[in-house]
């Protein structure tokens, strides 16, 4: 039975292309951040949303008025 070495399948082929390589890390790093700023800024419009609500309601604004145009 031979026995192979466990770091040998994380190893990258000596074929591909430094630059390649690098150049994919830096497009999954890309998309990544872009994912996360897409997620902040869907969570930062819905915390202002909810926060007009409660100062409207605080003011005396009827909620089914701001629900319907909030």
């Amino acid at each position: 039975m031979a026995v192979t070495d466990a770091g040998s399948a994380a190893r990258p082929s000596r074929n591909v292309d430094p630059e390649q390589a690098r150049d994919a890390l830096i497009d999954q790093e890309t998309a990544e951040l872009n994912q996360l700023l897409d997620r902040i800024d869907g969570l930062t419009y819905e915390a202002r949303r909810r926060l007009r609500r409660l100062e409207h309601h605080r003011r005396g604004v009827a909620p089914e008025w701001t629900s319907r145009h909030g």
